[in-house]
């Protein structure tokens, strides 16, 4: 039976407790608080810190190993009751600070082992704290360089769950064996630790980049939709105006024929002819999507020149033809419409050179645009979806094993999407 001494003792490896809520203070600082967050912490904190110096000792007393995991699991639970954010989010916070407590603790025995017995305990606690507050400011840089504060993470609890398994069993259960054998105490046992900690490290932001990832996907994916949602609208537009056209045509031949006001009502049919002509490049989708640009681009003064054989695209989907021009031309009318009239100007051109399919769009651009991973920065303040139009864009040209390239030419922006075709 333990005594009420031996259950509060304070041993060597409540050291741990710190070391643990520092680094969990750290990398939990980005998520959402809850309410009253100060009054929590101070009735929680002391809480905490009796259960894990008194439960640790009381399962030592009849199981041994499960001593830093004791402390580590009460971490978990006092910040689930700071933190709105569910135990996906706080899980991946606590698992990168139980690696990072265990990179600075292997670090600090590779430094510290070789001198054991000629240095003082003043010189390991510096080794000590000065590995901690290197190895904490290291990951927390690169921690924060991909996370923002107040946020939900989004990641998948699949991949969360069986990380945080692993590197427990890692930090823990390996390090209980290494004290049961003493091979904590050989110096070579340290590299191979350090780089198991780097790995789980490097898992934890490879989670990062996978949830950007996909999160980059879904919004492609959702901006491709629009687009072909805009598009059927343009296209049951274009066919009633068409037809409501043909039909005005007529009536007003037939008008012309009864009154005898030819000159009025030959006006009105040249106006209407004018609006009839409809683009015909070979392929039905375009047909559509370039008459409906080119109507805007009239209405705005821009002069489009089109050189296309819509035969050439015929083996691309619907959707991603529409999805390329309808954001090349789109982008390139809002650059004109900031244009004086007299310049406004686009050209499209589709041509085919060998084994390689090319679609050129060029456009007038007096104002010089800042390229950033081959695509240029989107200008507007509310840049949630913008920017993802030559994104979608890049997607569809590399889903046809293609590329997309584009920059400045003067005062002429130019777009080049290249395909391979057989």
């Amino acid at each position: 039976m333990l005594s009420i001494e031996e259950l509060f003792a304070i041993r060597l490896y409540h050291g741990y407790i710190p070391q643990i809520l520092l680094a969990e203070a750290i990398f939990t600082y980005c998520l959402r608080r809850r309410e009253e967050f100060a009054k929590r912490l101070m009735s929680a904190l002391p809480i905490y810190l009796v259960l894990s110096v008194v439960l640790p000792n009381f399962i030592a007393h009849y199981a041994s190993g499960w001593f830093s995991l004791t402390i580590f699991a009460l971490s978990l639970l006092l910040c689930r009751f700071l933190f709105e954010n569910g135990w996906t989010d706080i899980l991946f916070c606590c698992v990168f600070a139980q690696l990072t407590q265990n990179l600075s603790y292997n670090l600090e025995n590779l430094i510290y082992l070789p001198l054991v017995g000629r240095i003082s305990t003043g010189g390991w606690l510096a080794i000590s704290l000065g590995s901690m507050i290197f190895v904490y400011a290291v990951s927390a840089f690169v921690f924060y360089r991909r996370v923002r504060e107040e946020v939900s993470f989004h990641l998948d609890g699949r991949l969360v769950f069986p990380i945080a398994i692993v590197s427990m069993l890692f930090v823990y259960v390996m390090q209980y064996l290494f004290q049961v054998y003493g091979i904590d105490q050989i110096w070579v046992s340290r590299p191979p630790l350090i780089v198991c900690c780097l790995f789980g490290l490097s898992l934890q932001m490879g989670l990062l980049a996978y949830k950007d990832e996909q999160e980059e996907k879904e919004k492609l994916e959702y901006f491709l939709q629009q687009a072909n949602r805009q598009f059927e609208m343009s296209r049951a537009n274009v066919d009633l105006l068409n037809m409501k056209a043909h039909d005005l045509k007529h009536y007003i031949r037939r008008v012309k024929e009864l009154s005898g006001s030819a000159k009025e009502l030959g006006e009105m049919e040249d106006v209407v002819r004018e609006y009839e002509k409809s683009v015909r490049c070979g392929n039905g989708t375009l047909d559509v999507l370039l008459t409906d640009k080119q109507y805007i681009c009239r209405t705005n003064g821009i002069d489009l020149t089109m050189m296309i054989d819509g035969s050439e695209l015929d083996f691309m989907a619907p959707s991603d033809l529409v999805s390329l021009f309808s954001n090349a031309l789109d982008n390139a009318i809002e650059c004109e419409l900031k244009e004086e009239e007299k310049w406004r100007s686009i050209a499209v051109k589709v041509f085919r050179k060998g084994t390689f399919l090319t679609i050129h769009v060029e456009n007038y651009c007096s104002t010089r645009f800042e390229i950033r991973d081959g695509l240029p920065l989107t200008t507007k303040e509310d840049n949630g979806l913008h920017g993802f139009g030559m994104k979608s864009m890049r997607y569809v040209a590399e889903k046809y094993n293609g590329s997309l390239s584009c920059g400045m030419r003067e005062n002429t922006f130019v777009l080049n999407v290249l395909l391979p075709v057989s």
